[in-house]
């Protein structure tokens, strides 16, 4: 198991990727988007700099209420990823207000498969867990799992007997580069992860 990836959005600012990369990690999620029309400041800057160390790149979309059509066209003009790069919807509470629905994330899921041609990974915890109720949910399954829990026990959601990554700390310190970040794992090796990434 690895657990040289790290989550990163403009809360990490400022950071070293010189430095990060020196210290092992080989994978990067930033976030790019959030609803209809929010991009992060940093995530730019993020991807320019992080690029001359060659890490596996990622971004995410943080999930709203706000419609998902311009949300998902919001994402994909902001971030643009390349076949090479992992690609997120992140479905949890929203601190600031109304969080995505269940019916939403679906959503979203569809149209991103048919805009891109792929699915998403889904980024999810307690509220994806809540939201299911118990119950799989036969579109969101298709997406790769980004499972978020602190503890030493992964306990997965209805339709998932496997998981993609694991965010298993939020404030992961020691690494140099950057003061404190989301720390994630994956169930092989770097090479594993090299040949799996973006798991789409």
């Amino acid at each position: 198991m690895t657990g040289n990836i790290i989550d990163i959005s403009h809360w990490e600012d400022p950071i070293d990727f010189g430095k990060v990369a020196d210290a092992g990690i080989i994978a990067v999620i930033a976030k790019a988007t959030q609803g209809a029309t929010e991009v992060d400041g940093a995530y730019a800057r993020f991807k320019a700099n992080a690029a001359p160390h060659a890490f596996l790149w990622g971004s995410y979309h943080f999930g709203t209420s706000d419609d998902v059509t311009t949300q998902v066209d919001h994402y994909i003009k902001t971030a643009s990823p390349a076949a090479t790069e992992l690609v997120c919807l992140d479905f949890e509470p929203n601190p600031v207000g109304p969080a995505m629905s269940l019916d939403q994330a679906r959503d979203f899921v569809e149209l991103f498969e048919q805009r891109t041609g792929r699915y998403p990974v889904l980024y999810g915890g307690r509220w994806l867990k809540d939201s299911l109720a118990g119950k799989a949910d036969d579109t969101l399954s298709k997406c790769p799992l980004w499972i978020a829990q602190y503890g030493p026990k992964v306990v997965l959601p209805p339709g998932w007997n496997s998981y993609v990554l694991w965010q298993y700390t939020e404030s992961e310190r020691g690494i140099p580069g950057v003061n404190s970040t989301d720390r994630d794992q994956f169930d092989g090796s770097d090479l594993d992860l090299r040949k799996q990434w973006p798991f789409s």
